[in-house]
């Protein structure tokens, strides 16, 4: 309970410890993958070494389990939001996440090549918990960067919608410059409202086939980790029509006064080329 006697709501409560936000790079058996962490905390300074917390159900730590070894980029706080999408929102067992990033490697290990520094990681032990695996580990190697890491704080506060938005487009940031926003199928077309369950934890959107309603009471995000009851149905608001504008057919005059065309009066003419109102076309 808090001061006033309400209820605390220990999900946000959780959103205000303070993480980073870093991409694992795992390879096993020749292939390799990787996934979004926040829980991530140095352990001791001599030796180096730190704990990696992943969720059992990714390809990434099953790779981490068997190869012992892993790399940690840390994330800059201007990355693209497009690298958040691609690690954390699809799986490594069906896609090549590393082939949509500029990266590196070290050690054998995939690095992304904007981070704020890298480690690269020995497991020496690690801990099954409910839905997790804490792995301990070495540091074996590494680099300092010059840039600001991001915080999980400004995850949540402010990347979480560019995200999505970034991961939908489908492509990094240096293959969306110069592309339009606005489809040209959207012309004065209203699109439809609908629903989308979103992970109240972390912000995963699901997207899957099966409807959301109909997944078994076993389904966890893919991201965190936590349980079906913990996604919220979110309605998204149907986008506004564009206004329909009236051309000219003989000149290509498009109509922008006040009034709307249709109330105009029939003696109506273009002011550029003096046709008649008969003589415009909706478009």
């Amino acid at each position: 309970m808090n001061e006033k006697g309400n209820e605390m709501d220990t999900t946000k409560a959780l959103f205000k410890l303070t993480y980073g936000l870093y991409v694992v790079g795992a390879k096993n058996a020749g292939k390799t993958g990787g996934c979004i962490v926040d829980a991530v905390m140095q352990t001791t300074c001599t030796p180096e070494s730190l704990v990696l917390c992943c969720n059992k159900g990714t390809w990434t730590r099953q790779a981490i389990q068997e190869s012992k070894e892993f790399s940690l980029s840390v994330l800059t706080f201007d990355a693209d939001p497009f690298i958040i999408g691609n690690f954390g929102f699809q799986s490594s067992r069906d896609v090549d996440k590393w082939a949509n990033v500029e990266h590196t490697v070290v050690s054998g290990l995939p690095v992304l090549k904007q981070n704020a520094a890298y480690l690269i990681c020995r497991v020496t032990e690690f801990k099954e918990l409910s839905t997790h695996v804490l792995f301990f580990c070495d540091v074996t190697g590494g680099a300092d960067g010059t840039s600001k890491a991001l915080s999980y704080t400004e995850y949540q506060e402010s990347w979480k919608p560019r995200v999505m938005e970034a991961f939908k487009a489908g492509k990094p940031a240096a293959q969306r410059s110069g592309e339009s926003e606005i489809a040209s199928s959207d012309k004065g077309e209203k699109k439809m409202a609908k629903a989308k369950w979103v992970c109240k934890v972390c912000g995963y959107e699901y997207d899957g086939d099966v409807p959301f309603e109909e997944l078994e009471d076993d389904y966890v995000c893919p991201v965190c980790g936590v349980g079906k009851d913990e996604f919220e149905k979110v309605e998204e608001a149907a986008a506004p029509s564009l206004p329909a504008k009236w051309v000219c057919k003989v000149c290509g005059y498009v109509y922008d006064g006040d009034v709307p065309f249709e109330e105009l009066g029939d003696d109506y003419v273009c002011p550029v080329c003096g046709v008649g109102k008969d003589q415009f076309e909706r478009e």
